[in-house]
């Protein structure tokens, strides 16, 4: 398994790492827990590669030179999102 496999929040963490929306339960700006591999921001502007949401300064996000790595981790983010979600009861 992956180190971001077993990756899971501070109790009380309220912060959606996907979206960057949700209150955090500590003072840190970026959260010093979380793997590299589940990080779909960019490293310059904070564009969210998984939302396709920000105001990057570059004219095509998807050919910068720093998309590659945010990229990448776009797929881990969404099966580490999956495998957080409850399954839905039928009772």
């Amino acid at each position: 398994m992956a180190r971001w496999e077993g990756f899971s929040q501070c109790p009380g963490c309220g912060y959606d790492f996907a979206t960057g929306e949700g209150e955090r339960s500590c003072a840190w700006g970026d959260c010093p827990y979380l793997p590299e591999e589940l990080d779909v921001f960019c490293p310059q502007c904070r564009f969210n590669f998984l939302t396709m949401e920000g105001n990057p300064p570059c004219a095509d996000t998807l050919t910068c030179e720093h998309s590659v790595e945010p990229m990448s981790h776009v797929g881990n983010m969404r099966r580490w999102r999956e495998g957080r979600t409850p399954a839905s009861s039928t009772d």
